[in-house]
């Protein structure tokens, strides 16, 4: 079996969807964060719905259903606040946010013999804490033969001993210096994963962020910037 790993697509339905039309596969698999940032949530939530994605929740995920901190990075944080409150909770339907905050914030299955967690941080805190390449190799598998992740925005893979952890990076906003659309393949036959890139219309996000953020300049120069560089 081929599964799609996707993580963080932020409200970039561009994004998602060039992945989704450039790649073959025969389940999705998405370590959260549907929401904030970009311009299209609902449109985001909704086809990750269609597609039967295996979904865990992430820290935005969490901010916009239950009013909480989203405690992302200092760099961006002020930006995540207010495409929330102008973006997020205004375009998505009371019902889309319920169902949003009813997501399971770690989730097991099993393909072909693979035992396989997902979730968005790190096992001990599965929504905030952030897990460079290099503190993954340390992991407590727990049962587990491959741990999937995201939230850092950046793609890797660690096999070592018994640690297998993969991280396909962010769909949305990438920050590996890399702009274009970042997934995985998993075969869960030959326990091979191969990464992606992809490009999608940025102009485009572009362009519906001006519209929706109106006059807040300082709010989408940070995200523009983002997009355009891949870095936070």
């Amino acid at each position: 079996m081929k599964i799609l790993l996707i993580s963080d697509v932020h409200a970039n339905i561009e994004a998602l969807e060039e992945v989704l039309n450039h790649t073959s596969f025969d389940e999705v698999a998405f370590m959260g964060d549907a929401v904030d940032y970009g311009p299209n949530p609902s449109e985001v939530f909704d086809l990750l719905r269609y597609i039967q994605a295996k979904r865990v929740l992430g820290n935005h995920d969490a901010a916009a259903a239950y009013g909480v901190d989203c405690r992302s990075s200092p760099a961006t944080h002020s930006a995540s606040v207010a495409t929330r409150d102008r973006i997020t909770l205004k375009l998505m339907t009371h019902k889309s946010l319920d169902l949003l905050g009813k997501i399971d914030r770690k989730l097991d299955f099993e393909c072909d013999g693979l035992k396989i967690r997902a979730l968005h941080a790190a096992p001990a805190d599965v929504l905030y804490k952030y897990v460079e390449k290099a503190e993954a190799e340390r992991f407590e598998m727990n049962g587990a033969d491959l741990m999937l992740v995201g939230h850092t925005h950046v793609p890797y893979e660690v096999k070592k001993g018994n640690v297998w952890v993969v991280n396909p990076g962010s769909v949305g906003f990438p920050a590996d210096g890399d702009p274009r659309a970042s997934y995985a393949i998993l075969d869960t036959k030959t326990r091979q994963v191969t990464f992606g890139r992809v490009k999608y219309d940025i102009d485009g996000v572009f362009m519906k962020l001006r519209e929706l953020l109106g006059e807040d300049e300082t709010v989408f120069e940070v995200l523009a910037k983002w997009l355009r560089t891949a870095i936070r």
